[in-house]
Formats: C-alpha cells, sequence, structure tokens
C-alpha cells in the first residue's frame, strides 16, 4: 500500500473515531495550517464549519462572541491578512485544549 494511501487512511480514522471535542480542535489545527500555507478556501471551509458548529441555545454570549471572531476571520479571509487569522485561531485552538479538552481528559 502506497504511503500515502495509508496516511489518508489514518487521518480518515481519525476523524471518524474523534469525539465532536477533538472535530472542533482539529478543525482549528486544519485552519491554522491552512493560514500559513495561505489557501484561503480552505481557511473559509474550516470557518464556515466552525461556524457551523455553534450553539447559540447552550453557548449564549461564549457562541455569540466565537461567532463574531469567526465571522472576523471570513472576512479577513477574502483579501485580509491570513496570518493574522492563524494566529487568532492558534488562540483559540490553544484556549479550546485547556478549557475544554484538558478537563474533559481529567475527568
Amino acid at each position: 500500500m502506497h504511503p500515502s494511501l495509508r496516511m489518508r487512511q489514518y487521518e480518515r480514522q481519525s476523524v471518524v473515531t474523534a469525539t465532536p471535542d477533538q472535530l472542533v480542535s482539529k478543525l482549528y489545527d486544519l485552519g491554522v495550517s491552512a493560514c500559513y500555507r495561505d489557501d484561503r478556501s480552505k481557511v473559509r471551509a474550516v470557518l464556515v464549519e466552525l461556524v457551523g458548529s455553534l450553539d447559540f441555545e447552550a453557548g449564549g454570549e461564549v457562541a455569540d462572541q466565537l461567532h463574531a471572531l469567526y465571522e472576523f476571520c471570513l472576512r479577513e479571509s477574502i483579501d485580509g491578512d491570513l496570518a493574522a487569522v492563524g494566529d487568532l485561531l492558534g488562540g483559540l485552538r490553544e484556549a479550546w485544549a485547556e478549557g475544554v479538552l484538558a478537563p474533559r481528559a481529567a475527568a
């Protein structure tokens, strides 16, 4: 089996078996890497998924604030500074890991 095919199968399996919290983390990772590859269409696709994952009823003000950040990033991804978007997404990824993933892993 070709190594790139194995890698794609591994990546697909890691997504299929991931929890919703882990999927959000993977989206952040994908968005950050797309920013630094200057892949605007991938950045936009990631941001659309992040917006779609928001639960405004359960998330309240935090969901509203994340929505505003994602919308800003979407606007910037058109022809703005992708490094700034990558930095923002990287910060959100770190906050997500510390605030959501780490406590659940410890439980």
